[in-house]
């Protein structure tokens, strides 16, 4: 694609998860942000079980259709934890599975980012990541009119370094604009690189946290092992 729709079309993979509340008046929360993703034939939502987990699965909901339809998945998917891995950071993993044919949407695959494992992050520091997301402070909702308006935001970052926490990363937000971190949980980073032929974007990981214009990320490799045990090729 032009590199001038390069931000265009990532943005349309992240997004705002609307919990629904079961209350007449204030019928939804709003829990951060969330990565939609393909596997293959496969289609599914990333985020954190922390951002939602006063919520049935399905109460989570995403928009589509220009968000006028909000829409849940079929199937809630967590990552499998024994002794050795009950206190790491990825069991915050989870994802929730679409199945096209479920829905009345031509155009539903199109929300779903491709992942290409040859294009994914390789761990190199060296790079350019992009952050995408909702910040909790650039959202406006007002019931009575009704109105709810949902600001995304995109920003660069570079590496920091490994986390003391397996398979999380650390990088620093460099864009110039400040903005509290709060709301970027489940929201995709993305990096850019080069091969023979051209630049290409690929999915580096998912944020579970952040602060002080830093933010930790589960690294996609171990977003892929997850995918290839539970949905071989």
């Amino acid at each position: 694609m032009p590199a001038r729709n390069t931000e265009t079309v990532l943005a349309r993979y992240t997004k705002q998860t609307f919990c629904l509340t079961g209350h007449e008046q204030f019928p939804y929360c709003f829990l951060g942000s969330a990565t939609a993703v393909r596997w293959h034939d496969k289609y599914f939502l990333l985020w954190c079980r922390h951002q939602t987990k006063d919520y049935a699965p399905d109460d989570v909901t995403i928009p589509i259709e220009d968000g006028k339809i909000l829409v849940s998945g079929s199937r809630l998917l967590f990552v499998s934890t024994d002794s050795s891995s009950i206190d790491e950071d990825f069991n915050d993993l989870q994802a929730m599975e679409f199945a096209p044919e479920n829905y009345q949407s031509p155009n539903l695959e199109s929300a779903f980012f491709p992942i290409q494992e040859s294009d994914a992050w390789n761990g190199n520091s060296d790079t350019q990541f992009y952050l995408f997301g909702y910040p909790t402070e650039y959202r406006s909702v007002d019931y009575e009119i009704p109105h709810v308006h949902l600001k995304q935001v995109v920003t660069t970052g570079n590496y920091i370094g490994a986390s003391h926490a397996r398979h999380v990363h650390r990088i620093k937000i460099t864009g110039k604009t400040p903005f509290s971190q709060d709301g970027l949980s489940g929201g995709p980073i993305y990096h850019i690189a080069r091969d023979r032929n051209s630049y290409f974007v690929g999915l580096a990981g998912i944020m579970i946290r952040g602060g002080n214009q830093h933010v930790y990320f589960i690294d996609v490799r171990f977003i892929l092992s997850l995918l290839r045990s539970a949905w071989p090729a």
